[in-house]
């Protein structure tokens, strides 16, 4: 005799799980995702595997370092086992380094300081910039002109990329002009010069003085008394100022006296007199004779 019985087959065995831990690299954009597949180190089961799936399986800055994931396995019969593995994100991606070129102006001091930001274009990194330093930021009368400088920006997670710019550095400061005040005496001739040090007082510039010149050098008779003349002041860099200063012209010379002997008549009523240009022999100065005059004029017996 035969009788039948129905057998159920039940799978209840979980599938064995294997992970491994990996390192991934952000992109460019700071962000990084994963599959299942990584992290999966030869899971299986006897009856096969029917899917896999890793939470979290995005990542992003905040993410660096080391993360836990958990790897689902499930089997063809819908048993589920999970492990964990680590996985560490690394940034290894150099921020965007943009310069831009400028101009910048010396100081009265001849001196001027600049900071990263003003030579910055707009750096950046998809994890963020945590600092931005230039070299030299220090500059003076030696560095009129271009310069080369380099902009160094390191990021969050201390990668780190340059570029270079040119800083443009003017001097556009005048110098300080200072006069002071002359008295000239003309010489036997009438005449009488001057130079550029006897009017200057310490005119001056923090990177130095080129040149200095006066609006007029030479006198005589005709500049006795106050004269204004102007003091020019140039510094290396072209910068002009001008001061001005009182130059008093004097004739202390003494006209030469010529006088020459002569022989007069007394008239019928026994008087004569004389004129000093009857005495007069050449007398003369450089700046002209004003008047001559005789101590005795009238003769008489």
């Amino acid at each position: 005799s035969t009788c039948e019985s129905t057998v159920t087959v039940q799978d209840l065995i979980a599938p064995i799980t294997l992970s491994q831990d990996i390192l991934i690299q952000l992109n460019a954009s700071g962000n990084m995702s994963i599959t299942p597949e990584q992290i999966d180190n030869g899971s299986n089961d006897a009856c096969g595997i029917a899917s896999l799936s890793v939470l979290p399986n995005a990542f992003d800055c905040s993410n660096i370092g080391d993360n836990t994931v958990v790897l689902t396995v499930t089997d063809n019969n819908s048993n589920v086992s999970t492990i964990e593995a680590i996985v560490t994100v690394e940034d290894l991606v150099a921020p965007i380094a943009i310069c831009q070129d400028i101009t910048i102006q010396l100081d009265i001091n001849g001196q001027v300081s600049i900071t990263a930001n003003q030579v910055d274009n707009g750096s950046n990194d998809a994890c963020g910039i945590a600092t931005m330093t230039v070299l030299p930021n220090v500059f003076d009368c030696s560095h009129v002109g271009a310069n080369l400088v380099t902009l160094t920006v390191t990021d969050n997670n201390g990668n780190v990329s340059t570029c270079d710019a040119t800083v443009t550095v003017e001097d556009n400061v005048a110098p300080e002009a200072l006069c002071q005040g002359l008295t000239l005496q003309l010489d036997a001739n009438g005449m009488g010069s001057i130079t550029n040090e006897q009017i200057d007082n310490g005119s001056n510039d923090a990177c130095g003085i080129a040149s200095l010149s006066l609006s007029q050098y030479d006198f005589d008779c005709t500049h006795v008394g106050s004269n204004t003349i102007i003091l020019t002041v140039t510094d290396v860099n072209g910068n002009v100022s001008t001061c001005e200063s009182d130059v008093t012209v004097e004739d202390n010379v003494a006209p030469i006296a010529i006088s020459q002997n002569i022989t007069i008549q007394l008239d019928d009523s026994g008087h004569m007199s004389i004129t000093p240009e009857q005495i007069d022999n050449g007398s003369n100065d450089a700046c002209g004779i004003a008047s001559l005059e005789v101590s005795q004029s009238d003769f008489d017996c």
